[in-house]
């Protein structure tokens, strides 16, 4: 079972910490602030008060034990940056480190931190991309370079089988799954629709009026393609 270290106790970190909890790997929470660690010792694995730019308490808690850090540490950028470091002097073999700007951003990547997130940013990113569209159902990046969509057909895509529309050639994109519309009368003579999820699709599949595309691919390969679909719509 993995091991994760969570360094700095807000609400963007507490989430981090109880959610790595929830996919079953060993969470040590650590934060200077009592309150905070009162509030989550009882969801973690380990909590430890302590300040984790001082090389000893890291030292005290056997900081290089775990698998991975990651850094929440928001409002105080020195205090981030200096467990950065420190983290690095103690090989811990992958560090995740949250960036509030630009600035923190370089350094962090100087330091020679694995991956750097804002998550603002891509919070925002993702509200304005789903709300300046209308065909955009539901966006969610699913790891480092893969992102999984769910779009409403545009016109241009009806009647077009998977293979006619070829966006694993031309984008790079995977379509797993069409969630369709399907029209049924009930005993009570009234017209209604039932979704039925086409999982894995075939290349013979052919796309009606209504489709949802479940789809799978980079960040940019599935932005394309959202792009084409608002373009012909």
């Amino acid at each position: 079972m993995k091991q994760f270290a969570v360094f700095g106790l807000g609400v963007f970190g507490v989430a981090v910490a109880k959610n790595l909890m929830m996919e079953g790997m060993e969470v040590i929470a650590i934060d200077d602030n009592e309150k905070n660690i009162e509030m989550i010792k009882n969801d973690v694995t380990e909590a430890a008060i302590l300040d984790s730019t001082k090389e000893e308490a890291l030292r005290a808690i056997d900081i290089g034990r775990v698998d991975c850090a990651i850094v929440c540490i928001g409002e105080n950028m020195e205090a981030s940056i200096l467990t950065s470091l420190l983290l690095k002097k103690f090989e811990v073999p992958k560090i995740v480190a949250r960036a509030n700007s630009q600035d923190h951003r370089q350094i962090l990547n100087l330091i020679g931190v694995d991956e750097i997130i804002s998550p603002e940013e891509e919070m925002g990113l993702r509200l304005a991309r789903r709300v300046s569209s209308t065909h955009i159902l539901h966006h969610l990046d699913i790891s480092e370079n893969h992102t999984i969509s769910e779009v409403i057909v545009s016109s241009s895509f009806v009647g077009k089988s998977i293979r006619d529309l070829n966006l694993r050639s031309k984008f790079g994109v995977n379509i797993v799954g069409i969630k369709k519309k399907i029209p049924r009368v009930t005993n009570e003579g009234e017209n209604v629709f039932e979704e039925k999820y086409v999982d894995f699709p075939s290349p013979d599949d052919v796309i009606d009026t209504g489709d949802v595309l479940v789809m799978v691919g980079s960040e940019r390969a599935v932005l394309e393609v959202e792009r084409l679909i608002e373009r012909e719509s």
